[in-house]
């Protein structure tokens, strides 16, 4: 069933988006302290551990959701459609994402071509860098990086947020801010410009599909090579980290 090509009219405002990001940075605070206290007791950084890490990541996911959650489905007594949970034409939707992930790539070399060409080489996102990638570490890594954290993502900045926004002023607003939010929140100024146009695709994406599982699946398939392509790089001895 095709559904109409534009994501849903919202109730929440930005007035939700302030008190769940709130609640959000408050939750992942909390989480912090947790992870101090923990080093503390056990004389150790369990942060350097692949699976503590990977855990850390699903819990602050976690977090972020259900702050949209209570401030989105909860408050306004909606189901999961208000958020782009919706089916939506299979063979455009997947074709749309292949598309935008090759063209996401596109930039990337280019960014990449670009950046050497003035002295400088891109890094790696410093959490990437610090997965287990060995035996069910990586499997741990996997499940974190390559499924929850698409969903999760996907749910909060385009459905949440960028639904939000595009309801009071309109798709421009709505998706130069939801990509700000996106882009800023990955902490990592090497990969700032290919996770802004990426945030713009996924905006995109979500605008012309009117549903989240499109921009899932291009969140999902980019987070699971950029986790092999990690591998790869272990493998020849090109990255630190975890082994």
């Amino acid at each position: 069933m095709i559904q109409p090509s534009a994501p849903p009219r919202v109730p929440w405002g930005v007035r939700d988006i302030l008190f769940a990001t709130l609640v959000s940075l408050g939750g992942i605070v909390v989480l912090n302290v947790l992870v101090i206290a923990v080093n503390w007791a056990m004389h150790s950084q369990v942060e350097k551990n692949g699976i503590a890490l990977t855990l850390f990541v699903a819990v602050q996911d976690a977090i972020i959701v259900g702050a949209a959650m209570l401030f989105s489905l909860v408050r306004y007594r909606v189901n999961g459609e208000s958020l782009g949970l919706r089916s939506f034409s299979t063979v455009l939707g997947c074709a749309m994402s292949a598309w935008l992930l090759i063209a996401s790539y596109f930039v990337r070399l280019l960014y990449g071509v670009v950046a050497v060409a003035f002295g400088y080489r891109p890094s790696l996102q410093e959490v990437v860098t610090q997965l287990d990638t060995q035996g069910m570490g990586f499997v741990a890594s996997f499940i974190a990086v390559a499924i929850i954290a698409p969903f999760a993502e996907e749910l909060v900045f385009r459905g949440f947020i960028y639904g939000g926004l595009r309801s009071r002023f309109g798709v421009v607003v709505a998706t130069m801010s939801s990509t700000l939010f996106f882009t800023a929140l990955h902490f990592s100024i090497a990969q700032f410009i290919p996770l802004f146009v990426l945030g713009l695709f996924l905006a995109w994406l979500y605008e012309k599909t009117g549903s989240l599982y499109p921009g899932i699946i291009l969140h999902a398939t980019n987070n699971a090579i950029s986790l092999l392509l990690l591998v790869l790089l272990r493998a020849i001895g090109n990255v630190p980290g975890l082994q």
